[in-house]
């Protein structure tokens, strides 16, 4: 079955009416970011039939076969990928590349990543996992994320407590920056592909929810599960609250 490509007229009639006033260099501005966010989701698009084949037993090498690379390759390419590590001497390299991955994060998105690591620290884990994103959605009282847990009558104080209780040991105090685990960086990636779906052209807290609990595998979606906070509950709530919440 064919699937019917997406038409450059419609695309070049959505930049013209997204810059009636700009001139032919606004335009050429508006065009540049609507390729992005075209190349965004057609990578999602691919990821999440990637997901799929995977969940379903198929070997990266079977895969990658079907996309016409190595194994690899594809696996490079939709392995979770993780957030540049700090390096010294290349502050503003670092800072371009960070500002590239969080760059579509709301405020409270991105202080939520802040606090993940705080809590990883806190807690003196080596690296940031599904348990610490979910306690700083928590803690993020403002964001959209902690009301939808809320609107599922889930205390936040009564959900941090369920995850603190199951925390691994601490290990060793930890200096600098905390890279994420791969149920981490997963949590990340479905987060993405969650405001994607929605059509929202931000990804706040409420997306990093949906993408714990689409990431299935770590605690956070465990304590979720649990608690009854579901991804039906969550999509609905989001979509009532509506995207000028979004944070």
């Amino acid at each position: 079955m064919a699937i019917s490509p997406v038409r450059l007229d419609a695309l070049i009639a959505q930049v013209a009416e997204a810059q009636p006033d700009g001139g032919p260099l606004g335009r050429v501005e508006v065009a540049c970011q609507a390729a992005a966010d075209l190349d965004e989701a057609a990578d999602h698009l691919v990821g999440h039939f990637v997901d799929e084949a995977r969940a379903a037993g198929f070997t990266w090498t079977q895969i990658g076969e079907h996309i016409g690379v190595t194994k690899q390759a594809a696996r490079k390419r939709f392995a979770p990928r993780d957030v540049p590590n700090e390096t010294a001497g290349v502050a503003a390299l670092r800072e371009k590349a960070r500002d590239n991955v969080f760059g579509r994060y709301t405020d409270h998105a991105r202080h939520t990543i802040v606090l993940a690591q705080e809590n990883a620290r806190r807690h003196e884990h080596p690296l940031i996992s599904t348990e610490h994103i979910l306690l700083g959605v928590c803690q993020e009282e403002r964001g959209v994320g902690a009301k939808v847990i809320e609107s599922s009558g889930v205390s936040l104080a009564d959900l941090q407590d369920a995850i603190t209780s199951r925390l691994a040991p601490a290990t060793t105090r930890i200096q600098g920056h905390i890279p994420f685990a791969q149920e981490g960086k997963k949590t990340l990636e479905l987060a993405t592909r969650a405001s994607l779906l929605l059509g929202h052209d931000r990804i706040g807290t409420e997306h990093l929810l949906l993408g714990l609990i689409a990431e299935g595998t770590g605690l956070a979606a465990q304590v979720l599960g649990e608690t009854g906070v579901t991804e039906e509950h969550a999509q609905a709530e989001i979509l009532r609250l509506g995207t000028s919440r979004t944070g």
